[in-house]
């Protein structure tokens, strides 16, 4: 895979998504931020990482095979993918925090935010950005922060942790029309955060609620079993878990 280097820019998303708008012909390309000024989050949030300490990339894929229905299954697998990529660093007690966040016990050490460039109806291009905390120290006002240093309490290459998680990743992305959705969603489950223990979630009105995640749909919904055993499912905008 191609790496593009840049020494800042707001958000490697963004950068991604100007290449796309002016190259054709793309085949899957990582843009690597030394400093990353402004990026982005799910909800709205902004990812803060210290310039040259941490990992901000974002890879372009052309054409992914996958359906607009089955677009969630692009990250639960690249989520998957940067598990067996941390593990084959020796980093171990990782799971998945719905709908896409990396956590190392109850730290949350990394995100992914995949943005797909539609065309006829069709996933034509599919940016998938990541963040991950390396060898950051201090995360101020983020209490629930935390770092492959600050965890292991050793310094890490930058360069050879991307080259083994875009290993990763492209080992999933190529065999995308290979794997069956329903493989993926299972072993995603498997590695959720939280998963079957009592948990509070914030409502978008601020209320809390209770409730036992039990697992998500092929769409991406997280299923929560609440009182009586009902079982409700949830998008993003209608539930938050907290830590």
């Amino acid at each position: 895979m191609l790496i593009i280097k840049v020494s800042a820019t707001a958000s490697t998303n963004s950068f991604a998504r100007e290449w796309c708008q002016s190259n054709q012909n793309l085949s899957p390309t990582c843009f690597q931020a030394f400093d990353q000024v402004s990026g982005r989050g799910q909800r709205g949030a902004k990812w803060v990482s210290n310039a040259g300490e941490n990992l901000t990339f974002s890879v372009i894929y052309p054409n992914p095979q996958v359906s607009l229905q089955s677009q969630f299954v692009l990250s639960a697998g690249v989520g998957l993918a940067l598990l067996d990529a941390l593990r084959e660093l020796k980093f171990n007690s990782l799971t998945l925090k719905w709908p896409n966040d990396i956590m190392a016990a109850n730290f949350k050490i990394g995100g992914i935010l995949i943005e797909n460039i539609l065309n006829t109806g069709k996933i034509e291009n599919s940016i998938i950005g990541v963040g991950l905390n390396v060898n950051q120290i201090d995360f101020p006002d983020l209490p629930k922060a935390a770092s492959l240093k600050s965890i292991s309490k050793r310094d890490f290459d930058l360069e050879s942790i991307l080259k083994t998680i875009l290993e990763h990743m492209g080992k999933f992305l190529n065999g995308l029309n290979k794997t069956q959705d329903s493989e993926i969603f299972s072993r995603y489950e498997k590695e959720l955060f939280r998963l079957n223990k009592a948990s509070t979630f914030e409502l978008p009105d601020g209320n809390f609620l209770t409730g036992i995640i039990k697992g998500i749909t092929s769409s991406g919904l997280l299923r929560v079993q609440l009182e009586d055993d009902i079982i409700k499912t949830f998008d993003l905008k209608e539930l938050k878990l907290l830590f």
